[in-house]
């Protein structure tokens, strides 16, 4: 971060206040690399190269930002790619880590589900990684 203190912002949405921090952080070239992987002619995509990113981490990691537990499976929110770019992804899942799923559409966009028989090697795979807070997204619910 900046040597700019963090800042307490106050916004009023439907008659209900909510409150938040706002903060600077540094920009370094270095990492244009990863912005490339991910954007190209400043749209989000799907990379092929991803498959070499793509691991336990990251997947629990992207369940954790964008996954959620839907019936007896795991949703990954991809609804902001095309079509062609959610099964490169869903290929990459059965590649690695032998997932299956199907690719579900919601209003127009599209999502991938991994299935019920999936979730028991999906949980070995990220378990790990995944914060107590966030278990739900994988079915589990905390027995505190």
């Amino acid at each position: 971060c900046s040597n700019l203190k963090p800042r307490k912002y106050t916004r009023r949405l439907k008659g209900k206040e909510f409150y938040g921090y706002e903060f600077n952080t540094f920009t370094f070239r270095s990492f244009n690399w990863i912005h490339k992987l991910f954007y190209k002619n400043g749209v989000k995509y799907i990379n092929p190269d991803l498959e070499l990113y793509l691991t336990p981490l990251a997947l629990a990691i992207l369940i954790m930002d964008d996954g959620g537990w839907t019936g007896n499976g795991v949703r990954i929110a991809t609804n902001c790619f095309k079509l062609e770019e959610v099964k490169i992804l869903a290929k990459m899942l059965v590649k690695l880590y032998g997932l299956n799923y199907t690719i579900q559409t919601i209003e127009g966009h599209y999502s991938i589900y991994i299935t019920k028989d999936s979730i028991p090697k999906l949980r070995n795979l990220v378990l790990p990684y995944v914060v107590p807070s966030m278990k739900y997204k994988l079915g589990i619910k905390d027995n505190k």
